[in-house]
């Protein structure tokens, strides 16, 4: 770039007040400089000018290195209680009420009835019948071509003064129980208590049809402290609750002993 010298004189006019007059006084200073154009240009430059609007966005950058693995975060609270949309539904067989465990409510109450003991045919599992049935289209009397239900009934012959000695030839009771704190319900023969972990519903002794009936049936464990249907004392011999025993001539001895009752409890977990 080609430089270029110039001799400028710049008259610089300042005003001030004079100390022995109030008008003000007018001084010329006369400044000679020999300078570069760039020089001169900065004599004359004026005030900084405003600052420049934002420039756009640039582009994104690259994805950096991924960091290490940070410690795992401390435990939340525990969430609500489930609604009662989940749970599990059991029997308790012998009472009319439930367990009077958290989350438990009675679902109905009803009599314990099964198909007839001297019948080939017919249902084995014990139900649970509403104390007031509703019913569709039906034939009026009792048909041959059909399955039948029965009262079941407490017997105790040979142990009258048992457990069971207040409701020997009564029929028995029921009720439907659902906890809505449980997923899981499980009995458990032999036992009056339950594993770790899980809660007992009650307990009592495991009940079945006797060994030489024509009828067969499943296993009931019936609670401890049984009820009866009220007004029931006589003995219909339709279906029956009696006691189940070990026998060793044919499994299990030991642990368990010949000829002793057994019990039997209801866990949820």
């Amino acid at each position: 770039m080609k430089w270029m010298y110039l001799f400028i004189t710049i008259i610089l006019t300042t005003v001030k007040a004079s100390p022995t007059s109030d008008k003000p006084t007018t001084d010329v200073v006369y400044f000679n400089t020999s300078s570069s154009l760039i020089d001169l240009m900065e004599l004359l430059k004026g005030r900084d000018g405003r600052d420049g609007r934002d420039g756009r966005d640039g582009k994104d950058g690259e994805a950096g290195v991924k960091g290490e693995k940070g410690e795992q975060g401390v435990a939340g609270p525990p969430g609500p209680t489930g609604s009662s949309a989940s749970g599990v539904v059991y029997t308790r067989w012998g009472r009319t009420i439930c367990p009077d465990t958290p989350g438990t409510e009675l679902v109905y109450e009803g009599i314990v009835a099964k198909g007839y003991y001297a019948h080939y045919g017919g249902g084995i599992d014990y139900q649970c019948l509403p104390n007031d049935p509703d019913y569709l289209e039906f034939l009026s009397g009792v048909q041959s071509h059909r399955a039948y239900f029965a009262g079941v009934e407490y017997e105790q012959w040979d142990w009258l003064n048992g457990p069971y000695r207040g409701v020997h030839l009564h029929v028995a009771v029921c009720a439907i129980c659902h906890t809505s704190t449980k997923g899981s319900s499980l009995m458990i023969p032999g036992k009056t208590q339950c594993p770790k972990g899980w809660t007992q519903e009650y307990y009592g002794y495991l009940m079945a049809e006797r060994h030489n009936h024509k009828g067969a049936s499943t296993f009931a464990c019936v609670d401890k402290d049984p009820e009866s249907l009220a007004g029931s004392s006589a003995q219909t011999a339709g279906a029956i609750f009696m006691n189940v025993e070990s026998k060793c001539d044919t499994f299990l001895c030991p642990p368990y002993e010949d000829g002793k009752e057994l019990t039997c409890v209801v866990c949820t977990k």
